[in-house]
C-alpha cells in the first residue's frame, strides 16, 4: 500500500508559486525538491540498510523518523550487506564495500576528524599544523613543547609526557585530516606513529580516557559519543574552530559531479566557502572532512520501497538530526541535486498552491 504524509516545513518563494500557478513546464528542481519536502512517500517492503556497527547508530534514526511518518513500513539495518538492498559507506576499511551492482548513488551525509587528546584541565587546545604534524610524528613528546606553546597562550601547560594512540584502518575523515594538516605544512602526513595501535575505535577509546597525556586522531562522530576533549586549528594567525559552522563551511567546498544516476563529491579546498545562514561572513573551513555515499544495490519492489526511504534519508529534518551523532548533514546544493537524482522516477510531489500553509 502507498501512502503519503504531509509536513508542512517551508515556505515557498513568490517566483515558484507563480511558476506553479501558471503551470508553466518543466518545473525546475529545486522547486520540485522544495515540494518534496512536504511530503514523505511511505511504502510497506522490506528494505535492508547495510552499514558498519558504528554508522548503524545515525542510520538507526533516520529509520525511526522515517517509522514516525510511515508506520507499516518495513526497514532495519544489518551489517549483512551480502543481503543488503542499501549500503551505506564512506569506503574506508571498517565500512562495507559499495556493491558492485548500484545502480544510484550520491551523498548522504560527512564526518569530520581532528587530534583528540586526554589531559584534565586542559580544554579547549589549540594546535599549528607544525605542532600536529610534530606531534603525530613523535617528535613532540611533551605538552610543554615550545611550539605547542607558541599557539596557548592562555595556558600555564605542565611537565605531561605524551602518549600517542593510533588505530588501524583509520577512517575517511581521518586521513582527510591528515591530508589537510599535510597541505598547510608541505609536507606528506599519511599515518600515525603510535606508541600503541588498536584494531577498533571503542578500545582505543577505552585505554585513552584512562591515560593521562594520551593523544589520538579521532573522528566525530567518536568525539561526540565519548565525550573526548578535542583540539582546533590555527591556520595564518585564523582559528580553525572544531564546530558545526565550520563543518558547514567546509561542506560548502564539495564540486559534485553528475555521472547518469551517480553524484560523487569531491573537497577543493580552493573554492570559496559559502555564507554561514544569517552571518555576513563564512566561518573558517574545518577541512578535516569525508562523505559517505548511499547506493541501491537490488532492483525496488513495486512500491518503490527502497527508493523511497533513500529519498528519506536526503530529507531536511532527516539531515538535521545526523548532528546528534558526529555525523553532519550534506552542502543544500549537493543535497537537492543527490535528492533530485534519486526522485526522478518516484511519484511527482503533489503541488497545490491553494494548499500551501
Amino acid at each position: 500500500m502507498i501512502f503519503k504524509k504531509k509536513v508542512s516545513i517551508f515556505s515557498v518563494s513568490i517566483f515558484a508559486l507563480f511558476s506553479i500557478a501558471s503551470c508553466t513546464p518543466p518545473i525546475p528542481p529545486d522547486v520540485l525538491a522544495s515540494f518534496a519536502e512536504k511530503e514523505v512517500q511511505c511504502a510497506s517492503g522490506e528494505v535492508k540498510v547495510g552499514s558498519s556497527e558504528v554508522a548503524a547508530i545515525a542510520v538507526q534514526s533516520s529509520i525511526d523518523l522515517y517509522l514516525s511518518y510511515c508506520p507499516e513500513s518495513n526497514v532495519t539495518t544489518t551489517t549483512e550487506v551480502a543481503e543488503a538492498n542499501l549500503i551505506v559507506t564512506d569506503y574506508s576499511a571498517k565500512e562495507p564495500e559499495m556493491c558492485s551492482t548500484a545502480s544510484v548513488i550520491t551523498p548522504v551525509m560527512s564526518k569530520t576528524s581532528t587530534l583528540a587528546y586526554f589531559v584534565s584541565g586542559f580544554d579547549g587546545l589549540v594546535f599549528s599544523p607544525e605542532a600536529v604534524q610534530s606531534i603525530i610524528s613523535g617528535e613532540i613528546t611533551n605538552l610543554n613543547d615550545p611550539l605547542i606553546a607558541a599557539t596557548n597562550e592562555n595556558f600555564e601547560l605542565i611537565d605531561q609526557p605524551i602518549t600517542l594512540f593510533g588505530i588501524n584502518n583509520p577512517s575517511a575523515s581521518d586521513l582527510a585530516y591528515l591530508e589537510w594538516v599535510g597541505r598547510q605544512t608541505g609536507e606528506n602526513v599519511t599515518e600515525v606513529k603510535a606508541a600503541e595501535t588498536f584494531d577498533d575505535y571503542a578500545l582505543l577509546v577505552e585505554k585513552l580516557l584512562v591515560t593521562e597525556g594520551a593523544f589520538a586522531v579521532l573522528p566525530s562522530n567518536i568525539i561526540y559519543d565519548n565525550v573526548i576533549t578535542f583540539s582546533n586549528l590555527r591556520i595564518q594567525d585564523v582559528d580553525v574552530l572544531f564546530e558545526t559552522t565550520s563543518f558547514g563551511s567546509a561542506a560548502s567546498q564539495f564540486i559534485a559531479e553528475e555521472q547518469g544516476d551517480v553524484l560523487k563529491a569531491k573537497l577543493d579546498p580552493n573554492v570559496i566557502p559559502q555564507l554561514d545562514a544569517g552571518q555576513e561572513t563564512t566561518s573558517a573551513p574545518w577541512q578535516g572532512i569525508s562523505l559517505f555515499d548511499v547506493g541501491m544495490c537490488t532492483a525496488d519492489d513495486e512500491e518503490q520501497s527502497v527508493r523511497k526511504f533513500m529519498r528519506f534519508l536526503l530529507r531536511l529534518d532527516n539531515q538535521g538530526q545526523f548532528e546528534t551523532f558526529g555525523y553532519f548533514p550534506l552542502t543544500e546544493s549537493v543535497r537537492l541535486k543527490a535528492a533530485e537524482i534519486i526522485g526522478k522516477v518516484l511519484p511527482t510531489p503533489t503541488i497545490d498552491p491553494a494548499t500551501l500553509d
